[in-house]
């Protein structure tokens, strides 16, 4: 017999917001008994109101599934899912064989991420509940997709929240080394096993494309990582400065810029603060400069020194930008929201002490879809302003 949880009267105005968490603080009567397992959602007054994966040692109790109390949570209901979502690829993906296939929450998938990397799948099982189901899910997507390879890159630390292990694995197939994707016109590599998230930043793949319209001249590419921005612009630009702190990045940019045959791009090793205080010390000057950082503020506590942080970096980007020049800066933390993410960018041209205009406000690429009753769902910020003159 199916688990009931009770929510409170708060809990239950939370979930008929729309919102697919339920909180532990909400609920109203449950049983630890049945975590990880799939549970009917009653209000207070014993209203069915849907089902939910539950887990009793996760702050984040419950993750909703359907608002239907009777639809089968079987086979069926998966693959279904799992079809709508590609479809949507379908609709979104253009030239590019790198790309976020399931998108958690966003997707009706609770907890799970999986990317596609040309023939290989490298999913992350981010909750309890879900990850009891992935063995089903790789059946079904190994019977539509045919991958040579399904890895699982289950090394989040949020994992441990939910009471899961923090591991890599090979899930199916065959242990893939770095794979070759293509993104509009160029080609990049991709590790798996060592690379960020599940081997790239799949979230800039829109961004990068579109950056390609800003880049002439001279062009400073900041937190470059592997290149994915320095390849996109480069055949625009006359020269292209790109600088990453992390050795093992910085060797994957110059391979990747190899793979391409590029040669007017610059590959080096620094810290972006001090290089940005090393190059307006020396009067250089950049008609495109791309801030594309990691995420400065991992909770609310970080708030104020994330602020500092990227008005500092975004003040010395603007000291820097030659006139007429454009400044490409995101941000991917969640905590710090659009409003706030252009007062810091107001801030940083009010100290540069030059006139800044906006030009577009952009946020992470559609296979990273916005559920508008999850506002977690929408974490990446990218503003495009210009240097009036």
């Amino acid at each position: 017999m199916t688990a009931e949880i009770v929510l409170t009267l708060k809990g239950e105005r939370w979930r008929r917001g729309g919102h697919p968490w339920v909180y532990r603080s909400d609920l109203k009567s449950a049983d630890s008994s049945s975590s990880g397992e799939i549970v009917r959602v009653k209000g207070p007054g014993g209203r069915l109101l849907g089902q939910a994966f539950y887990n009793a040692a996760s702050k984040i109790a419950l993750r909703w599934l359907d608002d239907d109390p009777e639809k089968p949570i079987d086979r069926s209901f998966w693959e279904e899912r799992l079809k709508a979502a590609l479809r949507y690829r379908e609709e979104v993906v253009k030239e590019s064989t790198a790309y976020r296939l399931i998108s958690s929450e966003a997707d009706g998938f609770p907890g799970l991420i999986i990317d596609r990397y040309d023939s290989a799948l490298v999913l992350q099982s981010l909750s309890l509940g879900i990850d009891r189901v992935v063995p089903l899910l790789v059946e079904i997507l190994t019977g539509l997709l045919k991958p040579k390879a399904v890895v699982a890159r289950n090394d989040s630390p949020v994992r441990s929240l939910e009471g899961l292990p923090v591991e890599k694995r090979l899930i199916a197939g065959e242990k893939p080394g770095r794979i070759e994707v293509t993104e509009g016109n160029r080609r990049y590599l991709v590790d798996v096993w060592e690379g960020q998230k599940t081997g790239a930043y799949l979230d800039q793949r829109e961004n990068r494309l579109r950056a390609r319209d800003y880049a002439r001249g001279r062009v400073l590419d900041l937190f470059a990582y592997t290149g994915g921005f320095s390849l996109q612009v480069a055949d625009r630009a006359e020269e292209v400065l790109a600088i990453d702190d992390s050795e093992w990045a910085v060797e994957r940019l110059k391979e990747n810029l190899a793979l391409n045959r590029l040669a007017n791009v610059r590959p080096e090793r620094g810290n972006a603060f001090d290089r940005l205080r090393d190059l307006e010390r020396a009067g250089e000057r950049f008609d495109l400069i791309i801030l594309d950082p990691p995420a400065f503020a991992r909770n609310k506590q970080e708030v104020p020194d994330a602020w500092r942080g990227y008005r500092e970096i975004n003040l010395r980007a603007l000291r820097v930008l030659a006139k007429g020049g454009t400044l490409f800066t995101c941000s991917c933390s969640y905590h710090i929201g659009d409003q706030i993410f252009l007062e810091i960018l107001q801030e940083a041209a009010a100290g540069a002490g030059r006139p800044v205009r906006l030009l577009e406000s952009r946020t992470q690429s559609r296979d990273h879809p916005i559920l508008l009753t999850h506002p977690e769902s929408k974490y990446l910020k990218c503003l495009v302003v210009q240097v009036a003159g």
